[in-house]
């Protein structure tokens, strides 16, 4: 039923996939020297991380590097629900007030979001190569309880998303840069599973429970979405860098999917006369600049601080759209025609600004690094949800790394950080899913709709206070073949 709200579950995943940049689906920065200046990477972009942060940086990278690195995290995520009446529930002619207990994503550490990129010069002078693969940067995997307040929005959701990309970059002398990238973005698997009411009658009523809630998971996969971005870099004077880049290819991701339904109440049966459902999920389009000074002494670089400014097209993502194929579900005897499915978003475009820097405390032994980052919410509070957090997205990070020859290994702590987020039942604009609804648009017929909830399609579900942060440490090794692989600091 309508667990087609699926089409979330790829929003948030082990998230997130094209373009690497943080809101929306987004969770943090790819690798600890990027997430280590809290994401202003896109004119310094000099490791494999270049492939997908700026392309161009690859030119500006000598000899032959191997990355291989990996975040761990812990996100905490909790919900509370607003009180509401109970419809469902009425005692001496009055529904009964009833109150929610908080709820926390239950699978908060996440081990796994590897990367490994190869970088090359191949010999020449004025030309770089890249490929890699990698897990986008994000939130794996939420689980809440089925019976809790959050559960008609989401009860858990999973996903494992993976990118393989081939880059190549050319300069022309220090002066400026260009680079494009290639890449092929796998969905092998994709699991979402929430509550719906599938009261087969008229007027449904039930915004806390009912004998008809119905479990709904949906397991899918998309095999190969192609992405591309382009990247430069323009260098006016030694001690400043101007950097650009962007995905210029908007797509979108569309999962073919099988679908599973367990009534809460064992006395209703439910069958179903096919399972296979479409989910469209649309992805943004994206461009970031940046500048960076650069702190030289004797023509070496010692330190240096930038600025990034990234600006994102969520409003791209107006509403999650899922074909059911004919669908229809047989609940003890009743039809219920599931139909095409809209799920309304109403995103906004986000802009994030981004300061940080490196340091040299020891030259060519020792780096430490810092930054701090703020994004604009994507989603207006009627429109929250515990699929992801949409609010205003604080963070920090303090990272280093310690270099010894051809070896470098560079870690990072970062933390992302949502200031609290409260709906009111009045303004809450995400419904209860109730698959074959007769109560239809303008929503005022009381026949076929609740009494209580005119000019709304069914209650509200997302009232209520949101709470989100994430602790991420990433760790990488870096070796470098040959002598022509000085990091860029240590070059004269």
């Amino acid at each position: 039923m309508k667990t087609w709200i699926l089409g979330v579950a790829l929003a948030t995943a082990l998230s997130s996939a094209p373009v690497l940049a943080d809101g929306g689906y987004y969770s943090g920065a790819l690798g600890p020297r990027a997430a280590g200046r809290g994401g202003a990477f896109v004119a310094r972009a000099d490791d494999a991380t270049a492939i997908s942060v700026n392309p161009a940086g690859l030119a500006d990278q000598r000899g032959t590097r191997l990355e291989v690195g990996n975040t761990f995290s812990y996100n905490s995520y909790a919900y509370t629900r607003a009180a509401t009446l109970d419809y469902g529930n009425v005692q001496n002619g009055m529904p009964v007030p009833t109150a929610f207990a908080r709820v926390k994503n239950g699978a908060p550490a996440q081990a796994a979001d590897p990367f490994i990129g190869l970088t090359s010069d191949l010999g020449l002078s004025d030309w770089g190569f890249g490929v890699a693969m990698f897990a986008p940067p994000g939130i794996a995997q939420e689980e809440f309880p089925p019976a809790g307040g959050q559960n008609y929005m989401m009860v858990k959701r999973q996903a494992i998303i993976l990118d393989t990309a081939i880059s190549a970059a050319w300069k022309y002398r220090e002066l400026f840069g260009l680079g494009v990238t290639a890449e092929w973005i796998s969905v092998p698997r994709l699991q979402y599973s929430l509550m719906l009411d599938g009261n087969p009658f008229m007027a449904p009523n039930d915004p806390v429970s009912s004998q008809w809630d119905l479990l709904a998971d949906t397991k899918g996969a998309d095999w190969f979405v192609f992405n591309a971005r382009l990247g430069a870099w323009l260098r006016p004077c030694p001690w400043l860098e101007l950097a650009a880049a962007g995905q210029v290819v908007p797509t979108d991701i569309e999962t073919h999917s099988t679908l599973a339904v367990t009534p809460r109440d064992p006395s209703v049966s439910v069958l179903l006369n096919r399972n296979d459902v479409t989910i469209n999920l649309p992805l943004p389009m994206m461009a970031r600049a940046g500048a960076r000074y650069i702190g030289l002494d004797s023509g070496v670089e010692r330190w240096d601080l930038e600025l990034d400014v990234e600006y994102e097209t969520w409003s791209r993502v107006n509403q999650f759209t899922v074909q059911t194929n004919g669908l229809v579900a047989n609940a003890s005897g009743q039809p219920i025609d599931i139909g095409r499915i809209v799920v309304p978003k109403h995103w906004k475009d986000t802009v994030s600004v981004k300061l940080g820097g490196d340091v040299a405390l020891v030259p060519e032994r020792w780096k430490l690094r810092a930054g701090v980052y703020y994004e604009s919410a994507v989603a207006e509070p009627a429109y929250a949800n515990v699929d992801f957090p949409g609010g205003p997205q604080l963070g920090g990070a303090v990272g280093g790394s310690f270099l010894s020859g051809a070896w470098e290994v560079a870690l990072t702590y970062q933390l992302r950080y949502q200031p609290p987020v409260t709906v009111s039942e009045a303004d809450a604009r995400v419904y209860q899913q109730v698959p074959d609804s007769t109560c239809t648009a303008p929503y005022t017929d009381p026949n076929r709709c609740n009494a209580n909830l005119m000019g709304r399609p069914a209650p509200a579900v997302n009232a209520g206070t949101y709470n989100a942060s994430s602790h991420l440490v990433s760790l990488a090794v870096l070796y470098r073949f040959g002598g022509a692989g000085q990091p860029r600091e240590s070059q004269p």
